[in-house]
């Protein structure tokens, strides 16, 4: 097995198992969500699908606090292979569900596996690179944007060739394939041993707290996108749901295209920039969406927007990692708790408004309040930066699980205070 062992010990399997990992979580949700009115459980009402909805993100609220002490007690891996455990559990439910009530476990389960994936894996990919990390964020993250354009997609797809049983028969063995990835193939190890009293400094840092906003304002800016653009496109273009599907599936291309030039930006602008550059382009092609003058038009429109938000994302992500280094510290699965809470109340948040005003408002006056909310937000990333980084991290060539490790001490009053 001492080959398995020589592709473990790779930073790129860790980067290649955890964007997987990623790919699968959305593609399920992604799946999951137009193929809920077929199931034999009959969850057809609104009621009943917003309480499935509630109860996903109940899932990972609950969770995520837990996941961020755990994964840094007892190291990423054991998280992220309880997390195909569950995520496995949560599609022979879905699959098997003939009530509401086995429906709303699978759903909760589903948000349970998310919380626990998310959290471990992003502080794996941020523990193995301290270099490059806006990069490799995007790269990781790519998987998760392809989920979501290929669930629904391929879902409908197999639904029609063969019914409800088809699409979960498929994504069961793709689960199977997960947890193989994530069971041989993640390096143990990964274990923190900062105190409770540390690890309330690294979260209540001002350049965490800033980072979090900045997520739950990128989640917002593209959770608007999703609901209300398909219906947009269907009621003054007649779009089918395949060229909308298209659509998504070339603004995903997009995103993860920018991840290297997201990364040479950051290096030069710093990350509050080029954050803010993000906000500032997401406000101004939000609006396009609404006005654009086609199909055509309205998806280089969101190509533009996923590009925006690949500049909103991909920094803050990598500078929750960067907080825990300044302070010399290796409690990342904690931070990555801020980024999974934030982001989910990013998207409840605005899935809550946009059912709110979706009566009242047009889609261009909702793209417009949220342009404006994030207009109103970027002098806070640029008034409220971060020190520089004090602790230089690289890899040990003797830690055969490729953790990182401090290599140059931290600044005397970086450990626990601001």
């Amino acid at each position: 097995m001492r080959w398995i062992d020589s592709i473990r010990s790779r930073d790129g399997t860790v980067l290649a198992v955890v964007a997987f990992a990623l790919f699968m979580d959305y593609f399920l949700y992604g799946m999951v969500v137009p193929l809920t009115p077929y199931s034999p459980a009959g969850a057809k009402d609104e009621a009943q699908l917003g309480l499935l909805y509630l109860g996903y993100s109940a899932g990972v609220l609950l969770l995520t606090p837990v996941c961020g002490v755990l994964a840094d007690r007892v190291g990423r891996r054991r998280p992220m292979i309880w997390a195909v455990v569950a995520e496995a559990a949560a599609v022979a439910l879905f699959w098997s569900a003939n009530s509401f009530p086995i429906m709303l476990i699978a759903r909760i389960l589903q948000g349970m596996a998310s919380a626990a994936t998310w959290t471990a894996g992003l502080a794996l990919v941020a523990e193995h690179f301290s270099h490059k990390r806006v990069q490799m964020m995007g790269i990781a993250m790519m998987g998760s944007t392809a989920g979501s354009v290929l669930g629904p997609t391929l879902g409908g797809i197999l639904y029609d060739y063969g019914g409800y049983s088809l699409p979960f028969a498929m994504i069961a063995g793709l689960v199977a394939v997960d947890a193989c990835a994530r069971t041989l193939l993640l390096p143990a190890g990964g274990r923190s041993s900062e105190d409770s009293s540390q690890l309330k400094n690294i979260l209540l840092d001002r350049s965490v707290l800033v980072a979090g906003l900045a997520v739950t304002l990128a989640a917002a800016s593209w959770a608007i996108v999703e609901p209300l653009l398909p219906n947009h496109l269907e009621r003054t273009a007649g779009t089918t749901a395949g060229t909308v599907g298209i659509m998504f599936t070339l603004s995903a291309v997009a995103y993860g295209l920018m991840a290297p030039v997201v990364s040479w930006v950051s290096e030069r602008l710093g990350t509050r920039k080029t954050v803010s550059l993000g906000m500032l382009m997401t406000a101004a092609v939000l609006p396009l969406l609404a006005v654009a003058p086609g199909v055509v038009w309205a998806g280089a429109a969101l190509c533009l927007v996923s590009i925006a938000y690949a500049f909103t994302l991909n920094p803050t992500s990598a500078e929750l990692g960067d907080a825990v280094d300044r302070r010399g510290l290796d409690c990342y699965a904690a931070v990555y708790a801020v980024y999974n809470i934030a982001y989910s109340l990013g998207m409840m948040g605005t899935d809550a408004f946009a059912a709110a005003v979706s009566s009242k408002f047009s889609f261009l006056q909702t793209l417009l309040v949220i342009s404006g909310l994030l207009m109103a937000c970027i002098p806070i990333f640029l008034l409220a930066g971060a020190p520089p980084v004090e602790a230089v991290r690289e890899h040990d060539p003797v830690d055969d699980g490729g953790s990182p490790v401090l290599v140059e001490e931290p600044a005397e009053d970086s450990q626990c205070n601001e």
